[in-house]
């Protein structure tokens, strides 16, 4: 999927409202959060947002991003009125009742031309395992060396920080290591990198 039929679905939820009655509300949409494109539509009662933006995640040690599609209700204490001309209001993205929620996954990385293909979750993932696959491949590994576990309370921090090890412990730690890479596009080129296994993942340190 190329970003032109994410542009088309966005049109299509803006059309499907409008087929209900509502109509564009213009003084809302002043200023902005950030987000990539919002049009905000109301009946006269309500005010309903419908906002394009980027999005990042965190899933089994996979960092996934891509483009999703919002719709929400926009929230009473935001004091935003329908067809009011005031356009000082500020309708809060993260405030809106999430009315629905459409997730479009980056597949692959960007091409020379600057297109990203989109997708689903899984396709994303699948993408990134043959990446990390073919990047494995191409660099020869020298072995590891595993640090005595006199280390383990200097990387605590570190392992603390990542997602959902707030509470980790000395115990949580398995190993601490180092592998020397030599990769065949880099004239041999020798490297170092350091890892840290805890709760059954691994983390990349530095």
């Amino acid at each position: 999927m190329l970003y032109k039929e994410i542009n088309k679905r966005f049109t299509e939820i803006v059309v499907e409202y409008m087929a209900k009655g509502y109509y564009i509300n213009t003084a809302s949409q002043s200023g902005s959060q950030g987000e990539i494109a919002k049009v905000d539509v109301t009946d006269g009662k309500e005010i309903i947002r419908i906002l394009i933006d980027n999005f990042n995640s965190w899933d089994d040690n996979t960092s996934l991003e891509g483009i999703e599609i919002v719709v929400g209700k926009v929230a009473e204490n935001d004091r935003v009125t329908p067809n009011s001309t005031r356009t000082w209001g500020t309708i809060w993205n993260n405030h809106l009742e999430v009315i629905s929620e459409e997730k479009f996954y980056q597949v692959g990385r960007e091409n020379r031309c600057g297109s990203k293909n989109y997708g689903t979750h899984d396709e994303a993932v699948e993408a990134q395992d043959k990446r990390y696959d073919r990047y494995r491949m191409n660099r020869q590994s020298d072995g590891e060396h595993i640090f005595s576990q006199t280390v383990h309370s200097a990387v605590l921090p570190f392992v603390k920080r990542q997602p959902k090890c707030k509470t980790a412990r000395l115990a949580d730690i398995e190993k601490v290591y180092s592998v020397v890479n030599t990769s065949r596009f880099s004239n041999g080129k020798v490297s170092k990198s350091y890892y840290v296994v805890a709760r059954g993942k691994r983390y990349k340190l530095g």
